[in-house]
C-alpha cells in the first residue's frame, strides 16, 4: 500500500503551454484574413511546432504551393467564430471565439493549436510525438469545431451538405501507438445530426484520453459522413489546446467544460448504423450529452 502511495505521489502531469514554445523560441503572429496566426505557418522550412515535451508536425508535405498550402499544426488567435464568404482567406476560427485563458475562460487574445487534417496526405498529416522520445499516459485535451467545419455541416458549404441525414456525423479520431506497436483510439463527434436534430461542439470540451494508456505518440484524424469522389467534403480542420500527459497511469477522468456549472439536459446513444436510444446499444455507441445552453458532447463507449 506505502509503495503505491508513493508512486502515485510522484507522477507528474505535463499541461501544453502555448505560452512557453521550445521550437521556434518565440513564436511570431501576423495579420491573416480575421486572425492572428503563426508568422511561418507557410514557410517550407518549418516542420514542427514544440512545446516540451511535445513535438507538433507540421507541413508535412513540405510544399505551400508558394504559400497558398498548408497542413498539420499552427497557432491561431482568432475571435471571429461568424459564417464568412472566403473561407480561404478566413480559415481560423473555432465556435468557442478565441483560446483558454489562465483562468479557464475564452479569450480572443490567447493563441490555440489548429490543425488542418488533409485527407489526401493519409492519416499521418496531424500528429504529435514526445521529444525525449518517452512514453507517457495521456489524461486528455480540450478540443473544439473549426467555426467553416461548423458551418458546412449547419448549413452546407459546396461541395459540403448540410447534416440532416439521420447518423451524419463529423469526428475526430484520437490513436495512440504503445511501446510494442499496437494501437488503441479514443473518438470524439464535433458535430452530428441525430434524433433529428443537429448538435456541435461549440465551446472548449474536455475530450478523457486515458483510455488509451501509455503510448509513444498521437495521430489526430478527422472524419466525415459526407464524402465525395475526391474524399471529405467536410473541412477538415479542428482547434485544440490543454493536451495533458502524465508520467504514470491515472483513472479516467471525468469530462471538464471551460464552464463546469453546466446542467445536463439529455443523454443519448448512437450506434454504427446512425439508430438512436436513450439507453447504449450492444457494442460500439457514440455517447451525445446536451446540455441545456445548447452545447454538446460526444464520447465513444462499448457496451
Amino acid at each position: 500500500m506505502s509503495a503505491f502511495a508513493a508512486t502515485a505521489m510522484s507522477a507528474t502531469d505535463y499541461v501544453l503551454d502555448l505560452s512557453k514554445p521550445a521550437y521556434p523560441e518565440v513564436i511570431n503572429f501576423t495579420a491573416n484574413g480575421n486572425a492572428q496566426v503563426w508568422s511561418e505557418t507557410y514557410n517550407e522550412e518549418e516542420y514542427i511546432l514544440e512545446f516540451p515535451p511535445y513535438i507538433f508536425n507540421h507541413l508535412e508535405t513540405g510544399n505551400s504551393w508558394g504559400g497558398s498550402y498548408w497542413d498539420g499544426f499552427t497557432l491561431v488567435k482568432c475571435s471571429d467564430n461568424g459564417t464568412q464568404s472566403d473561407w480561404i482567406t478566413n480559415q481560423w476560427g473555432n465556435m468557442a471565439g478565441g483560446g483558454i485563458s489562465a483562468t479557464g475562460t475564452v479569450d480572443a487574445n490567447v493563441p490555440y493549436l489548429f490543425a488542418y487534417c488533409a485527407d489526401f496526405m493519409g492519416p499521418g498529416v496531424c500528429k504529435m510525438i514526445y521529444d525525449d522520445e518517452k512514453t507517457y499516459y495521456p489524461k486528455g485535451m480540450y478540443v473544439n469545431i473549426a467555426a467553416n467545419a461548423y458551418y458546412a455541416c449547419k448549413n452546407g458549404a459546396s461541395p459540403a451538405r448540410a447534416f440532416n441525414q439521420e447518423g451524419d456525423s463529423f469526428a475526430l479520431e484520437v490513436y495512440g501507438n504503445d511501446a510494442s506497436g499496437a494501437k488503441k483510439s479514443v473518438s470524439v463527434e464535433l458535430a452530428g445530426y441525430h434524433n433529428g436534430q443537429f448538435t456541435a461542439l461549440t465551446d472548449w470540451t474536455w475530450v478523457d484520453l486515458s483510455a488509451l494508456g501509455a503510448v509513444e505518440d498521437l495521430t489526430f484524424v478527422l472524419t466525415t459522413t459526407d464524402n465525395g469522389a475526391y474524399g471529405a467534403n467536410t473541412p477538415l480542420y479542428f482547434a485544440m489546446d490543454k493536451l495533458t500527459v502524465s508520467d504514470e497511469p491515472t483513472a479516467p477522468t471525468a469530462v471538464r467544460d471551460v464552464d463546469t456549472t453546466k446542467a445536463i439536459a439529455s443523454v443519448k446513444y448512437v450506434n454504427l448504423a446512425g439508430q438512436v436510444s436513450a439507453t447504449p446499444f450492444s457494442g460500439v455507441n457514440v455517447k451525445v450529452t446536451t446540455y441545456t445552453d445548447g452545447s454538446t458532447r460526444s464520447e465513444k463507449i462499448q457496451k
